[in-house]
């Protein structure tokens, strides 16, 4: 199998998802998120709208670290996004949410974003942690149920977060996983990563892991500059 093959099964297993799952992939500061953000944000077949929930610039900071590593992002440029805080205008934003706002009217106001986009969509969220930890008017438990409770049994989304488990409580991890359909971890080892399976409708994938090589994937990213 070639390293690029390799790769495009790994990105084309994401098209396994169904409609109405909510997918949680936890990471520590120093794992390679960058890359396996990548792997969400690329659609080869085209069948689904990739949009990115980007809280306080996480996107930004995902863009910046693919493109140290020699990496054209121009394709980043078409992804439609909804920002949620932040300053940086990273991606096709097509709104602007204030977490200022009653936790209740920003939620609205997200909910009727995702809404002008007909058909399936797969919301790839990055920086959720962020957002539980500094929104304080309501407990973190509860903004993690708002912005992923109304993805869960959806028949035209699919949600995907990255979080950073280093950055949340247990408690607040833990609800997390419970209203995730699948839970994976990533880890960075012997130059590849590994997505460990912690959770999935499957029951006989329970602890099981599946890897990716590193280099091949930055060199498929390479490859696909000016593509997107």
């Amino acid at each position: 199998m070639t390293a690029n093959k390799a790769v495009e099964e790994t990105i084309e297993s994401i098209g396994l998802l169904q409609p109405g799952e909510v997918v949680v992939v936890e990471y520590d500061s120093l794992a390679p998120v960058h890359l396996a953000a990548s792997i969400a944000l690329l659609d080869i077949d085209g069948e689904r709208h990739i949009i990115v929930n980007d809280i306080f610039d996480q996107l930004h900071v995902i863009r910046a670290h693919l493109s140290i590593i020699g990496v054209d992002t121009g394709w980043i440029d078409e992804i439609p996004v909804i920002k949620f805080g932040g300053v940086l205008h990273t991606g096709n934003v097509i709104r602007r949410i204030s977490v200022l706002k009653a936790a209740s009217v920003w939620h609205r106001e997200y909910l009727e974003a995702l809404e002008t986009f007909r058909g399936l969509k797969l919301v790839v969220t990055l920086g959720l942690e962020k957002l539980i930890t500094v929104k304080t008017d309501i407990p973190p438990a509860s903004v993690c149920r708002m912005c992923m409770a109304s993805s869960i049994g959806s028949e035209d989304v699919i949600m995907m977060a990255f979080v950073n488990r280093e950055m949340l409580p247990e408690s607040v991890l833990e609800d997390v996983r419970e209203l995730a359909s699948r839970v994976f971890e990533l880890s960075f080892r012997d130059g590849r990563l590994v997505l460990r399976v912690v959770k999935s409708p499957a029951l006989e994938r329970y602890g099981s892991e599946f890897s990716v090589s590193a280099s091949e994937l930055v060199e498929y990213l390479k490859g696909k500059s000016g593509g997107k």
